[in-house]
């Protein structure tokens, strides 16, 4: 099995159910700055330290050039990422581009909703049937095809825009495929 690599941010949560399960499957825990004073069981604190409580005990990255977030993706294979939406709209669009400027196949967690970042090739996702979904290009993103969903695309070229809002997963397995470009998969989900 694959290691866990688990990110937690300071955003807006409460302490969960969902943020248990996730630390307790994952094998290694960094914790973004001023999260690590809001739970126990990390293994690393990263970040520039400007929200923690005590930073004396920590390696401060002064990059102001690559968000906190950034930081992890870029120096771990991190797989999931919990507590990074924090109300501001810069942080959850810094999010989203954070994984596709360090190629990260990291999963954004948010309160019922995952996002992941679709490599070259094809992707499968496991969804749950009957579950909203969407598709985001940043940019032009070429031959883009999605299947197992009410509204499938078959090798078309988006740009940013709306195409690809409010769709509908029909399988169990959704499969989506591009050969360039950044394209996030977005879906329902209320299960780990």
């Amino acid at each position: 099995m694959a290691e866990e690599i688990l990110v937690v941010g300071n955003g807006d949560w409460q302490e969960n159910q969902l943020l248990k399960k996730l630390i307790s499957k994952a094998n290694y825990v960094i914790a973004l700055d001023g999260a690590a004073d809001r739970f126990a069981g990390w293994n690393e604190v990263m970040g520039d330290m400007d929200s923690i409580k005590d930073s004396s005990n920590h390696k401060i990255d002064g990059n102001q050039n690559n968000s906190d977030l950034s930081k992890a993706l870029a120096k771990y294979p991190v797989t999931k990422v919990f507590g990074i939406d924090g109300g501001r709209l810069d942080h959850r669009l810094g999010a989203f581009t954070a994984l596709f400027e360090n190629s990260s196949d990291a999963i954004l967690y948010y309160e019922g909703w995952r996002a992941q970042r679709v490599p070259n090739g094809e992707k499968k996702f496991e969804v749950q049937r009957n579950s909203k979904c969407a598709l985001f290009s940043f940019g032009i993103t070429k031959s883009v095809s999605i299947k197992g969903v009410e509204f499938e695309l078959h090798n078309q070229d988006l740009k940013t825009g709306t195409l690809g809002l409010g769709n509908t997963t029909l399988e169990e397995i959704v499969t989506v495929g591009k050969s360039e470009g950044d394209l996030l998969f977005i879906w329902e989900e209320n299960a780990l």
